[in-house]
């Protein structure tokens, strides 16, 4: 069993677009009180000094140009981030385990762009209970949690769980929390926070049954007569027999 959610990039552009249009507002407001004096003098007839005028121009070009540099910086960043977020940013269920990958933040260094990323690892066993409030998705439950250098938290899928490319964070690093905030940048975070529930009772379920199943396998050992009776860790003799290669 394994799903993995992706960010919605259409919605994160919606986020950096309400940023850029919040930050363009001092603008956009005294371009608003300008033209409205412009537009009351002439009306009235005022008779208003030239340097009124010119400080009415200057103040308009100064607002375009701010509101064009914001525009130039905002998409830059917003392109930037996004294509980050493309890299670092997912919600993977891989068979018991739920991984979350969030990018926290990318900084230039050395003329480098680093991205330094938020991992938590979750068994799905431990997963109390999800909730979705306010864009947010929150899940309740123990979780091993690491915000690192994105290239430190490289990491292979194993039977066993995970393997990091760096073998010191197998048994050390990280930190043990019990709640898990996630930005709801993907397209229905309603619906990711119940299908963690989901897949932890089809798992809880297995498991339940692969237990019944062992139970019920030494119930029909312990009921068969043997020579020298049988117990739990019975091993069946080794016969010699075809190989399939």
């Amino acid at each position: 069993m394994k799903k993995t959610f992706h960010i919605n990039e259409k919605r994160l552009v919606s986020v950096f677009n309400r940023r850029l249009f919040l930050a363009n507002i001092p603008s956009m407001s005294l371009m608003l009180a300008l033209l409205v004096i412009v537009i009351i003098s002439v009306t009235a007839d005022m008779n208003i000094p030239s340097v009124i005028y010119k400080s009415i121009f200057y103040g308009t070009y100064f607002c375009v140009a701010y509101s064009f540099i914001v525009c130039i910086i905002g998409g830059i960043f917003a392109d930037t981030a996004i294509k980050s977020h493309k890299q670092h940013t997912s919600i993977e269920i891989s068979d018991s385990l739920l991984i979350v990958s969030e990018l926290y933040q990318s900084v230039r260094c050395d003329g480098k762009l680093r991205h330094y990323k938020k991992l938590w690892i979750i068994d799905l066993n431990d997963v109390e209970s999800t909730e979705y409030v306010k864009n947010y998705i929150i899940i309740h439950g123990k979780a091993r949690y690491f915000c690192q250098d994105a290239e430190w938290l490289g990491f292979e899928r194993t039977e066993n769980g995970v393997d990091f490319d760096n073998w010191w964070y197998n048994s050390n690093g990280g930190e043990i929390v019990h709640t898990v905030e996630i930005h709801d940048y993907y397209t229905d975070g309603e619906r990711i926070a119940e299908r963690i529930i989901f897949c932890r009772n089809k798992i809880a379920e297995r498991t339940r049954r692969r237990e019944e199943y062992r139970r019920q396998m030494l119930e029909i050992a312990k009921n068969t007569k043997h020579k020298r009776g049988i117990s739990e860790k019975y091993i069946a003799p080794y016969k010699k027999g075809r190989t399939f290669r």
